[in-house]
Formats: C-alpha cells, sequence, structure tokens
C-alpha cells in the first residue's frame, strides 16, 4: 500500500483529510447574508463606462463594451471559502468575461442574456484575511453588472458515491485501478503528462525525460491519443498501444486516452473508404460532418465514425488481453465556450442532444458490441449553469474531468466544488488536461482536491511549451509539486495497483481476470478485499419492480446489477449501488419492466469489500447477503417514500426540508425512519438534492409515482 494514504472504506468511503466538516456530500452550507458591493465603485479601464439604470440596486451599473477591466476591493473578516454571486447580465446574447480573484484565475465568469441582471455564482472561493481583489477582464464583452454578494461556506467533504465502474462487466484491474483512486481521491494528487503528437518537433520522451532529470521523478500517468491513429482518412498506426503497453506493464504506470478524430473539411464529397491529406481535415467545427448522424445507423456519417471505433476496438482488446485498464476521455470538452453554441469541436457542433447520443452510442458500441470491458470513462465538463445539460449521465460515466487553461497557478477550487455540487458528488473530479498544475501550497490551502493533473506538452520553439515555459510552471514550482508529499509520482504508485481485486487460487498460482463469482476474506487490516456473490432469480410473468433486502457491514458501500440475456452478446445489466446503513442493512429497488417475457430467469449479482475504520486502524470482514427479495410495486411496508418530515403526507415541506438538511443538517435534522422516506431518487444511495426535485416532478404530476430511478427520468422543473 502507498504510505502516503490511509487506505479507505469500499469505493466511496474516503478520509475527510480535506474536509473542513462532516456536511454530507453535494452540498455547501453557506451563510444567510453575505456583504454587498455595488460595481459602480470599481476602477474601470477601457470601453467601460458608469451608466444610470432604473433596475440596478443603486440606481447605476457598469457597462463593459468592446475593451476593459473592472477591479474592486472588497473585505472579509476571516480567510477561508466564500461564495461569490454577481448580478449581471449579457447584452444581445450570454456572454463570458475573465475573473480573478487576488490575480488567482477563477475560470470564465458566465453571463445569461438578460434586459436586467441575474445571478452568477462562483462557488468556494479561497479568500485571504482583510482586503482581497476582484478584477473582471474583458472575453467576450458586451455585458452589464450591478453588485456581488460574498458569503462564507462550509465546504463539503470530498467524496464520490460512485466510484465503481459503470460498466458491470469490467475486467478487475479497472475495478482494482479504480479503488486505488478513489483511495487518493481528496488526500493528494497524481501527477500526469501529455505525451507530444508522433511526428512532433521533438522525441515523444522529452517531456518525461526532462520532468525526470529536473526532479528525479516520472508522472504516474502518462497521456496518449487515438485520434490520428484511428482516423480512416489518413490515419497510421504511431504506437501507441505498444507504448501503453510498455507504460503500464513494464513501468506500473497509468494510462490515459483522448480522442482527437479528424472528419473531412467537406464530407459531403468524400468518398468512404478514400485516403486524404489530413490538411483537408479538421476535429474542429468547420465541417458538415454531423454528431447526430454519427450515431445513426445507415447514415454515411455512421460509416466514417463506425470505421474509426472498429480501429480503435481492435487496439483496447490487445490492452485488454494483457489486463490493461485506460483512462479513456474521447469527445472531450464538447460545451467549449458554453451553452450550446459554444462548441469548438465537430462532436459539439449540434449542441447537446446530439453530443450526449453520440457519447452513449460511442460507449454502446465499444463495450457492448465489441466487449472492450478496460476502459473507465472519463467526461469533460465545465462549470457554466447550462454544463450539466452536455452530462450524458451517471450510467456512462466513471470520472468527470476538467480541463484548466487559466495561466496562473491558482488550484481552481471555485471550478473543482463548483462541478463536485453540479453532479452531486457522484463522480471523482480530475484535473484532465491543464497549463499550470498550480502548487501545492494552493492545493493544500484551498482545500482543492483535484484526482490527478495532466500537463499538456510542450508545443516546440514555434508553439506553446505548457509544461516548461516559466509562464506557467516554474523549475521551482515543478520540483515542488513532483517532490512533494502531496503529489503521487510513478515509483511511488503501489505494486498491486492492478491486483489488488484479483482472486489468486493458490491451488494453481493462476490469476483470474474473469468477473464470475469471487469471494475472498483476510486477516491483514491493510488489505482491501472485493468479493462478490451471484444469485439466480426466477422471474415472474408481471414484471414491474424487484425489491431486494441485503445484509453487510455497517456503512458498507456495495453495488452490483441484476443481469440478463441469453448470451454473452446480448446481455443486460440493470446497475444499482448505495450504502448500508448503520445496521447493515441496504434496500434496493430495481424497475425490470423492460426484460422481456421471454427471458425467464435473471442473475442477481452483489459486490462489496471489506469495510476500514481510520480511527481504529483496522478492517471489518464482513459477509454480505441477499436475505429476501419480492416482486411488485410496492415498497417496503416501513417505508412512506416522500414523507421526509414524517407528517402523513407528501407536500413541499419534504422537498424543502431536504434541501434544508443539505445546506445544514446540523440545524435541520431529518430522522432514519425520515431518511429511508426521503431517499426517492434511486433509493439506496442517501438523501440527496436530486430527492427534492423527484419530489417537486411528483407533485408537478410530472412523474407518476415515487420512488424514481435513473438521472433521465428526474423531469425538468
Amino acid at each position: 500500500m502507498h504510505s502516503k494514504f490511509l487506505k479507505k472504506t469500499g469505493a466511496v468511503v474516503m478520509s475527510a483529510a480535506l474536509a473542513v466538516n462532516g456536511l454530507a456530500i453535494g452540498g455547501i452550507a453557506t451563510s444567510a447574508e453575505g456583504a454587498k458591493y455595488e460595481f459602480e465603485d470599481a476602477v474601470i479601464t477601457g470601453d467601460v463606462t458608469v451608466e444610470n439604470s432604473s433596475g440596478a440596486s443603486g440606481g447605476k451599473c457598469l457597462k463593459m463594451t468592446d475593451s476593459g477591466t473592472i477591479s474592486i476591493d472588497f473585505e472579509v473578516e476571516e480567510a477561508g471559502a466564500y461564495d461569490i454571486t454577481v448580478y449581471a447580465g449579457g447584452i444581445g446574447g450570454s456572454k463570458q468575461q475573465d475573473l480573478s480573484i487576488n490575480g488567482n484565475g477563477q475560470g470564465a465568469l458566465a453571463i445569461p442574456s438578460s434586459a436586467g441582471f441575474e445571478a452568477v455564482k462562483v462557488q468556494a472561493v479561497p479568500l485571504k484575511k482583510g482586503t482581497n481583489t476582484m478584477l473582471i477582464s474583458k472575453s467576450w464583452g458586451w455585458s452589464n453588472f450591478d453588485y456581488f454578494t460574498v458569503e462564507s461556506v462550509q465546504l463539503p467533504e470530498i467524496k464520490a458515491s460512485q466510484t465503481s465502474p459503470c460498466d458491470t462487466k469490467a475486467i478487475p484491474e479497472v475495478r482494482s485501478l479504480m479503488d486505488y483512486l478513489s483511495e487518493v481521491y481528496g488526500n493528494g494528487i497524481i501527477s500526469g503528462q501529455q505525451e507530444i503528437y508522433s511526428g512532433g518537433p521533438h522525441n515523444l520522451e522529452y517531456e518525461f525525460e526532462y520532468l525526470n532529470d529536473l526532479t528525479g521523478h516520472y508522472p504516474a500517468i502518462r497521456g496518449f491519443d487515438y485520434g490520428n491513429f484511428c482516423c480512416p482518412a489518413y490515419g497510421s498506426d504511431d504506437g501507441s498501444t505498444d507504448r501503453i503497453i510498455n507504460w503500464v506493464k513494464d513501468k506500473n504506470g497509468i494510462a490515459t486516452a483522448s480522442f482527437h478524430l479528424n472528419v473531412p473539411n467537406d464530407f459531403e464529397s468524400y468518398t468512404i473508404g478514400s485516403r486524404i491529406d489530413w490538411s483537408a481535415t479538421t476535429y474542429g467545427t468547420k465541417t458538415d460532418f454531423s454528431p447526430s448522424k454519427a450515431a445513426t445507423p445507415g447514415t454515411k456519417d455512421n460509416e466514417y465514425y463506425l470505421q474509426s471505433l472498429d480501429i480503435l476496438a481492435k487496439e483496447f482488446l490487445e490492452l485488454q488481453e494483457q489486463g490493461i485498464p485506460v483512462l479513456w476521455r474521447p469527445l472531450h470538452e464538447a460545451e467549449g465556450a458554453g451553452g450550446e453554441t459554444g462548441s469548438w469541436f465537430w462532436w459539439g457542433r449540434e449542441g447537446s442532444e446530439a453530443y450526449k447520443k453520440l457519447w452513449i452510442y460511442t460507449y454502446d458500441i465499444l463495450t457492448n458490441e465489441y466487449g472492450c470491458h478496460n476502459l473507465i470513462w472519463e467526461w469533460n465538463s465545465y462549470n457554466f449553469d447550462t454544463s450539466v445539460n452536455w452530462y450524458p449521465g451517471d450510467n456512462y460515466v466513471d470520472i468527470i474531468g476538467y480541463d484548466k487553461y487559466s495561466g496562473n497557478t491558482g488550484s481552481a477550487s471555485s471550478i473543482f466544488y463548483g462541478i463536485m455540487e453540479k453532479y452531486d458528488s457522484s463522480k471523482m473530479v480530475a484535473m484532465a488536461e491543464n497549463d499550470s498544475f498550480s502548487t501545492v501550497e494552493n492545493l493544500t490551502n484551498d482545500k482543492a482536491g483535484w484526482l490527478y493533473f495532466c500537463t499538456w506538452y510542450d508545443g516546440g520553439s514555434s508553439d506553446i511549451n505548457f509544461l516548461s515555459d516559466p509562464k506557467f510552471n516554474t523549475k521551482e514550482n515543478t520540483i515542488a509539486m513532483y517532490q512533494s508529499e502531496y503529489c503521487v509520482t510513478l515509483d511511488e504508485l503501489p505494486k498491486d495497483l492492478y491486483t489488488r481485486n484479483i482472486v489468486i487460487d493458490p491451488s494453481t498460482t493462476t490469476t483470474s481476470r474473469t468477473t464470475t463469482t469471487m469471494t475472498t476474506t483476510t486477516t491483514d487490516p491493510s488489505q482491501f478485499v472485493f468479493a462478490q456473490k451471484s444469485y439466480k432469480i426466477e422471474l415472474p410473468d408481471d414484471r414491474t419492480t424487484m425489491t431486494v433486502e441485503i445484509d453487510g457491514a455497517a456503512t458498507a458501500s456495495i453495488g452490483g446489477g441484476l443481469g440478463y440475456g441469453t448470451s454473452a452478446d446480448d446481455w443486460v445489466n440493470i446497475d444499482w449501488s448505495g450504502n448500508a446503513d448503520s445496521t447493515g442493512k441496504l434496500v434496493v429497488e430495481l424497475d425490470i419492466s423492460d426484460i422481456p417475457a421471454s427471458i425467464k430467469t435473471a442473475e442477481f449479482q452483489i459486490w462489496w469489500s471489506n469495510v476500514w475504520n481510520a480511527a481504529t486502524e483496522s478492517a471489518t470482514d464482513k459477509d454480505c447477503d441477499m436475505v429476501d427479495y419480492t416482486f411488485g410495486g410496492s415498497a417496503p411496508a416501513d417505508v412512506d417514500y416522500g414523507d421526509a418530515n414524517e407528517d402523513g403526507t407528501v407536500n413541499l415541506a419534504d422537498a424543502i426540508l431536504i434541501m434544508q438538511h443539505k445546506a445544514n443538517p446540523a440545524k435541520y435534522e431529518i430522522s432514519e425512519q425520515g431518511a429511508l422516506n426521503a431517499d426517492v431518487f434511486d433509493p439506496g444511495d442517501g438523501i440527496t438534492n436530486r430527492d427534492a426535485l423527484a419530489i417537486q416532478g411528483y407533485l408537478l404530476g410530472l412523474t407518476e409515482k415515487l420512488p424514481v430511478y435513473g438521472k433521465d427520468v428526474v423531469p425538468e422543473i
């Protein structure tokens, strides 16, 4: 086990080393009122003017047009994390400006289109005691600014409730790597470096030897790209797969891969199967290639896209044969500059719905058609209000990444916590690409718990050198990061990185990499153990829901699936996960209405691990069993879904109580029975903000009954 980190419970129980308090995941508790500052009191430059406005709080506002900056000082009594809410409006459409606090970039300030002023929240900004300075610099311009407020916040514990792979047939090496990643998350940061493209201005080892020569360490993660390799129009084998095998098998490193897939600029006139020069292709938006058609069988666009996936799958299957997982990051940065039309890549140019269709189609083809079960699916988010519209769904994502190009060493903590809250702390959050990788001091002071960073490559003398240019990463900061206890480097990855949940049969001394039934226990408290049980279920003719009662260790992370099909080719899994309560009980309810009548039996699987107690430094090994199951739509007798306040009715007060409890659990308590009643969205995962949303949808008649299952079934209100 890596000495820098404590072993944690199961796949979702994390250390609270960076947590300010014990708030439930997903919420940031905010003080009732904050100080208010008028923008007309700011120092302004360029094309920024003070305007009279009857709709502004002080009768005046600032108007930014083609250039300029807005700088204003404000005071806080104590150092800590604060929410800053800017009230602004985009002129003639939504706009973005650059925001920094005390010289540290906070990402883009996304301002909605408005004739008045809309609230734009920047979450969990680290402020120093005394005077702080906000600077808004023109990016798109054409915006009005009224005032902003500053409110102290209590940061949530850095956790992820879903750290089992979304692919229920994932090879054990994937589960082992995900276990390790969840161990690091919130306690340190894993180092990473993107290799330059084949044929670039310097050799493929340049960045890695630079780091080793400078710091004495190689990065733990190496970034690859399959775009050129798998491009049907001009691609050829650039050795990416061989380099991944060398990095993972020979060096015990971690591989991540992106997919800058080029398509013909003039796709209408392109002949499928023909070879053209790369200069006649693009991965930008200036093409007539359609992402929605790419996910539609029978279209020319689909034929081209399937050609690329066929090439890609062969490489992934070669890696899978050797037990090599890949942090797979296709179709990245889809939203681009924000909203439905801000993408700078072809896969996002038709908006969020077409993009999600393409992501899910890509997942289905690689996972279910080709059987690539060695992929950890990483999706890129931004921190705009519109970013959640692009999310493909929990069932198709393992890790959420953010690409940081802020030009400074700030920790981007406001973006980290903003993304955590947007997705209800369901997934680990990583810095999938970056220019500057921040500093250890900034990351730890700001409690920015990024899972890993992966610095982009040096482009050479005529391009941007993200790694070695001191305007991004000084030699001093690079040495400090790679030599710190907080940062994991290649030599510090555990030797059992890919074998911690693979069962070894002592009678044959061979290692099994199958995902069939496995059970094991251990008496060594430092050994983290996974186990699995399978149960054959006879299905009834009338299929609505299946309710399962599970008994395991108290607070254990438990997951699994209900699988059915006639062969491996048509096998379908209904996934589930949750945490046992204080008595070790977990009730799971599954929607089985889509299982065909021709299917008479199903396989119910349970995955679990031992439970680590950091206080006593001991592990609890307890068997996990399915103790009962029933069919039908009725909930267990002791659960009245939706009645969080236990007043005998389901109404808006229940939804409000859930939101209040998420913000301040000490003040707004929910009893143990009330918590069972409140858990109406995917029962078994605890109280989340989605439970409140589900209750509101039920009250408005947008959903027929409680509970509800799956992200996509929660109605928008």
